[in-house]
């Protein structure tokens, strides 16, 4: 699967596992970007972004519109939140391995969950 539709399909699992539509979404992003509320801006933006996720985008947009996701509220209080672990050096380096291992399991095992859907 190239990148674009790898992208694609997590906007999309984000936006069915947050309960909203592609509308609702596109809106939340809207407002994380930009300061203004025109509502013409608004539903120009709600339609490229839900043609963005049907047809071939560029692939740093749609990382984009992730990392504006990510920023949500709703996304935060989700169980898709990921932290980012910060690293003090007190865990040894043997069993930090094993427990970057174990993530990598539960985060493909989600993955997977998710491409079923």
């Amino acid at each position: 699967m190239d990148k674009c539709k790898e992208l694609q399909k997590k906007i999309k699992f984000i936006i069915n596992e947050l309960g909203l539509t592609q509308i609702e979404m596109a809106r939340r992003v809207y407002c994380e970007r930009f300061e203004d509320d025109d509502p013409e801006e608004i539903r120009k933006f709600t339609e490229t972004f839900r043609q963005n996720l049907k047809r071939k985008a560029k692939p740093e947009l749609l990382e984009s519109y992730l990392a504006n996701i990510a920023n949500l509220r709703e996304f935060k209080n989700s169980d898709l939140a990921f932290s980012n672990p910060l690293d003090l050096g007190f865990i040894p380096l043997d069993v930090k391995r094993a427990l970057q291992e174990v993530s990598k399991e539960l985060v493909n095992n989600i993955d997977s969950e998710g491409s079923k859907l």
